[in-house]
């Protein structure tokens, strides 16, 4: 029922923007984090150390009102080791549709290993109020195009929070951080 109207208040926005909203440019930093994530837990937006790292993907956001900046971080996805991750943000309004992005790199493909990934983005020029977002994971050489991984209003009047967006624990390719074994190579779809 809560997604029904969560899709009903996309389509609303989409209908009444349809003649008059904006997309504005999100002002962005990216940061990608090597395997087995940021060193410093700052920059996946934790307080101090991260003692349950490995046990859940987390995504974290705080919002600096003085300087108007959003920042979110996704704190331990499972990608394959091998690949190119990047993170970017389309802003309509109130509505922000994060894309996480993972391809094969155009060396050697992929690994076959999971490892532990950490992605963050800090978008400017984001005004005080509730928000919408839509956090999409775009793994470029799986069939089926990006998926949602999660989708909500976030109230920055509130000035940080979280969201666990998967509590499966990571199996050991969270902690190593030693280089991938072999490569496979891989075709995409696209």
């Amino acid at each position: 029922m809560v997604s029904s109207r969560i899709w009903t208040a996309i389509a609303i926005v989409w209908a009444f923007c349809a003649g008059g909203c904006s997309q504005v440019a999100a002002v962005q930093e990216a940061k990608i984090s090597e395997q087995g994530g940021f060193r410093n837990p700052e920059h996946r937006l934790a307080a101090a150390e991260d003692g349950g790292y490995c046990s859940a993907e987390v995504l974290r956001w705080q919002y600096d009102e003085p300087g108007a900046t959003l920042r979110l971080a996704d704190a331990r996805l499972m990608l394959d080791c091998c690949g190119k991750r990047a993170i970017h943000v389309e802003r309509i309004d109130s509505l922000f549709e994060v894309t996480e992005r993972d391809a094969p790199d155009g060396a050697g493909g992929r690994c076959s290993e999971q490892c532990a990934f950490d992605l963050s983005v800090g978008v400017h020029d984001v005004p005080q109020g509730d928000i919408y977002v839509k956090l999409l994971r775009d793994v470029v050489d799986q069939q089926g195009g990006p998926a949602v991984i999660w989708s909500g209003s976030l109230d920055l009047g509130v000035s940080a929070g979280a969201v666990v967006l998967d509590e499966t624990p990571a199996e050991a390719g969270c902690q190593a951080k030693g280089s991938p074994r072999q490569r496979s190579k891989t075709v995409a779809a696209r």
